[in-house]
């Protein structure tokens, strides 16, 4: 009889599957998962880097690094605001001058211990995905005290923005990936064989400009870093600056 009624019983109704955190990767956060991605980029380049890796190295399924980043490009995202998380310098401390001066030098300062990223935050969109607000506000603010106002405001925003990144992104620009002796070697072969009647000025100079001066590198800011450079961009940029406010008021 037992036997017959478990026979006879419904079969148990299973438990509807939900949406959720897949299995495995308990511990695991955003950041964390940045953390590891932003590694794989500083040892093989942004052009090798996946999320599958990441997975792999994080020792959990791809889904599981795909439930707390939905995409490859929100990752990225992460990864720049990770990089940028402590550029900007804390605000009230410095005359706006020394505050912008301040903001380049500490920006490079993070892209000189992650060159691979220099890419993504100055040539990739991608990398807007996760903004980095304090930046902007400090940035912003900093202006607004050196009495830029309105559509003013946001052309010197975007001036200090293009200026602080475009340098790094051409300083620190990849070298080619493969057979990178045999193309440094023909470009130091080019630049020094530049024909003086064709280009007089530069070839005055070539001892000067040669591997440290844009264009005319075949090493990168990794292994010659172009430091006088930099600090002469800083100010230049910052005079301009200055000069632009100077007008606006006069106007």
């Amino acid at each position: 009889m037992a036997a017959t009624m478990m026979k006879n019983s419904p079969p148990k109704a299973r438990k509807p599957r939900t949406a959720g955190r897949p299995a495995g990767g308990g511990g695991l956060t955003k950041q964390r998962i940045a953390e590891e991605a932003l590694a794989q980029i500083d040892e093989f380049g942004l052009g090798a880097f996946s999320m599958r890796e990441v997975a792999a190295r994080l020792d959990v399924y791809p889904a599981t690094v795909h439930w707390h980043v939905s995409t490859r490009e929100a990752l990225l995202a992460e990864v720049a605001a990770l990089v940028m998380a402590e550029v900007a310098p804390p605000p009230g401390r410095l005359g706006w001058k020394d505050w912008i001066a301040e903001l380049f030098r500490r920006c490079r300062a993070a892209v000189r211990r992650h060159p691979n990223v220099a890419q993504l935050l100055g040539a990739q969109l991608v990398s807007n995905g996760s903004l980095p607000m304090e930046l902007v506000e400090g940035i912003l603010a900093t202006l607004a005290d050196a009495g830029f106002e309105d559509e003013a405001l946001l052309e010197a925003y975007n001036c200090v923005v293009a200026a602080m990144l475009g340098f790094l992104t051409m300083e620190f620009s990849p070298l080619p990936a493969d057979n990178t002796q045999a193309w440094a070697e023909e470009l130091r072969e080019r630049v020094h064989t530049i024909r003086p009647l064709d280009h007089p000025v530069l070839t005055r100079n070539l001892a000067q400009l040669a591997n440290k001066a844009f264009i005319l590198r075949w090493d990168n800011g990794t292994t010659v870093p172009l430091d006088s450079s930099f600090e002469r961009h800083i100010q230049i940029t910052i005079d301009g600056l200055d000069a632009f406010a100077r007008r606006l008021r006069s106007a």
